[in-house]
């Protein structure tokens, strides 16, 4: 006798729910050096916006790369949210966590940092509308590139 698939995973709504693509997955400190940049340097742009990205790069790169690294982010997060097919979902600047969103936007970014343009668009078609896809890859690789320029898949900067 068949049954019922719903009473095989009775919902409990009383439990809050982390919002679709905040869940928890893991902390900032399980990733590479460069993943957790992006992720900290995402976080800063929504909060303080391009202008506080560019400043946070300058003691790392020269002025002219530091900018090119924070266009580079600046466009990238515009694309997610404009081609996106929800709401990229992040934790607050100070947090430890790292959440499913941000995990993908890191992998997206450590893809970059290899040059591995398909691996990139790849997984920005997992996230993104496929016509954006192609766009997020270049970005991608260009803020992967400019951290990885600046030395910071050497060391761990916070």
């Amino acid at each position: 006798m068949p049954r019922d698939f719903t009473q095989d995973f009775p919902s409990d709504d009383s439990r809050p729910r982390s919002p679709i693509g905040g869940a928890p997955v893991g902390r900032l400190d399980d990733l590479g050096a460069i993943e957790a940049r992006a992720v900290r340097l995402l976080r800063l742009w929504c909060d303080a916006g391009f202008e506080a990205v560019a400043a946070r790069l300058a003691p790392d790169l020269d002025p002219g790369p530091a900018s090119a690294a924070a266009r580079a982010l600046d466009a990238l997060a515009r694309l997610c949210a404009t081609t996106g097919r929800r709401p990229l979902m992040r934790h607050a600047a100070d947090c430890a966590c790292l959440g499913a969103d941000e995990a993908w936007f890191a992998r997206l970014i450590g893809h970059g940092s290899e040059a591995a343009g398909e691996e990139a668009m790849m997984l920005a078609m997992a996230f993104l509308r496929p016509e954006a896809a192609a766009e997020a890859a270049y970005l991608a690789e260009a803020l992967g590139l400019g951290l990885r320029r600046a030395g910071i898949s050497r060391r761990r900067l916070h």
